[in-house]
């Protein structure tokens, strides 16, 4: 709006300067379109950490955590991750052009060196805080490190449940925000129709998604897959269900008896059908079929367990009808 109000100015002008021999109308209108243009190809957006101008169609993205499915889905493979190629994170048909993306997280953090060598125009993902005080100085610092090197966009998440809605945020920015929505929807249309059409096995279960990672996670309602599994209307172990504030309890392998209200063991299946490697890791322990869910042979393998988009949560919330199914 404001360069079509500016143009009228600009070509009086121009007149004026080509009758004492200056630029021409022709060329002046040229350069007002190149202005325009330039201004049309940058938009600014709300991060964690203020506002960001970013391009509207970056040709150098680099991912960071959370931001290869929003990216995709609108249409830009990143140059780099900090997600790295785990093919649960992605749907089948995208899997194949994140696989061989470089990494450019280290175990002290991002890989500036890398990060700069690869010159993008755009990086893009969540950070997680809980109340401010969370989003602390090194997590503004990391942002200010990495906003220099190109516009970084930050959604903030609290908690893991949350980055759904974090990465819809992030397609919103990149211009995909459409088939984001779309997305949620579908996503909250499955979670309902669950809810409705297994309401009766749904409440006489309750479910305790596990994992082990030299302890024992007991989601929680702010954890991916416990998030998943409330949406549709299933309740979770007391030993996790008033948990939120982390995304786990954790128990040590002796503590698996405290599970004895869960009538469902959920755990990881990778998209090939095979415990996750956490779940092989809590198979292993002499206490796992203690526990009565697992007695009972109710111990199910959760596909997209680690659902952080509204994408993966649907297949999530699909492979969950599934089991209930079986409990029917």
């Amino acid at each position: 709006m404001r360069i079509t109000t500016a143009l009228p100015m600009l070509l009086s002008a121009a007149l004026t300067l080509t009758a004492c021999g200056g630029t021409s109308p022709e060329e002046t209108r040229a350069s007002a379109s190149a202005s325009s243009s330039t201004q049309a190809a940058t938009r600014t957006v709300e991060t964690a950490f203020g506002p960001v101008t970013i391009p509207t169609a970056p040709k150098r993205a680099v991912a960071l955590e959370g931001g290869v499915g929003p990216l995709l889905g609108a249409g830009i493979t990143p140059v780099a991750t900090m997600d790295g190629d785990y093919a649960d994170s992605f749907l089948p048909e995208e899997y194949a052009k994140v696989k061989d993306l470089p990494l450019v997280l280290g175990k002290d953090g991002p890989e500036y060196e890398k990060i700069v060598a690869l010159k993008p125009d755009l990086m893009i993902g969540f950070v997680r805080g809980g109340t401010e005080k969370e989003l602390s100085a090194e997590a503004k610092a990391q942002w200010a490190k990495l906003n220099a090197i190109a516009p970084t966009v930050l959604i903030r998440a609290t908690g893991s449940a949350e980055t759904k809605d974090a990465t819809l945020k992030m397609s919103q920015a990149l211009g995909d925000g459409e088939d984001a929505k779309k997305a949620k929807e579908a996503y909250e249309a499955k979670a309902a129709e669950i809810k409705k059409t297994y309401a009766d096995v749904l409440s006489k279960n309750i479910f305790a998604p596990l994992d082990y990672f030299n302890e024992v996670n007991v989601y929680s309602p702010i954890s991916w897959p416990g998030d998943t599994i409330t949406d549709a209307g299933g309740t979770l172990t007391s030993v996790s269900a008033q948990e939120t504030k982390q995304n786990a309890t954790f128990l040590s392998a002796e503590q698996l008896t405290r599970l004895h209200d869960a009538t469902v063991v959920l755990y990881e299946q990778t998209v090939d059908g095979k415990p996750g490697e956490g779940a092989v890791e809590l198979q292993k322990l002499p206490t796992y079929p203690t526990i009565p869910a697992v007695k009972a042979g109710h111990a199910y393998g959760l596909p997209y367990f680690f659902a952080d988009r509204y994408e993966t949560g649907l297949k999530s919330l699909e492979g969950f009808e599934t089991i209930l199914k079986k409990l029917s």
